[in-house]
C-alpha cells in the first residue's frame, strides 16, 4: 500500500505561493496484480524522464484513471489519481479528450495512487487556476 501523504504536505508547504486551493487528502490504494505486471514492462527511459523534471502540485477535480501513455484507452487504463493536491513532471501531446466542459490534447506524467510510476492523465480534470497556468509551470516532456 502506498499513500502520498506526506508528498501532499510537503509539497503543499513548499509550493503554497505557487498552487492555490488547499491540499487533498491523502489516500491509500492497492495495485492489483494486472497493474503489478504492467508498471514492471514500462522502460528505464521513461522513468529517467521523469526524474529529469520537478515535482509541480496542482489540484485535480475527480478521480480519475491513469494511463501507461497519452490516451484515454481502456487497454492503456493503469490506476487511479484521486482528486486534490497531485504532483506532475511535465507535459506531453496525445490523444485529445473532452470531458468537464474542456478540450485538450495534452496529458500530465505523474505517479498515481495505485503505486503505478510515470503515468499519465489529461489535464481536463484540473482546477481552474491549474487549468490556466499549467503550461507556464510544467515544461514538455
Amino acid at each position: 500500500m502506498r499513500t502520498r501523504m506526506t508528498g501532499r504536505l510537503l509539497g503543499g508547504l513548499l509550493a503554497a505561493g505557487l498552487v492555490m486551493g488547499t491540499a487533498g487528502a491523502g489516500h491509500a490504494a492497492t495495485a492489483d496484480s494486472g497493474t503489478a505486471a504492467a508498471a514492471s514492462v514500462q522502460t528505464s527511459a521513461t522513468a529517467a524522464k521523469a526524474a529529469a523534471y520537478p515535482q509541480v502540485y496542482l489540484n485535480t477535480v475527480v478521480n480519475q484513471w491513469t494511463h501507461w501513455t497519452p490516451d484515454y484507452y481502456d487497454s492503456t487504463h493503469a490506476g487511479w489519481l484521486y482528486a486534490g493536491s497531485n504532483y506532475f513532471y511535465c507535459i506531453k501531446e496525445g490523444v485529445y479528450y473532452s470531458d468537464n466542459g474542456r478540450r485538450s490534447r495534452y496529458w500530465l506524467l505523474t505517479d498515481d495512487d495505485s503505486g503505478n510510476r510515470n503515468v499519465y492523465v489529461s489535464e481536463v480534470y484540473l482546477d481552474q487556476w491549474g487549468w490556466d497556468n499549467v503550461y507556464s509551470l510544467l515544461d514538455y516532456c
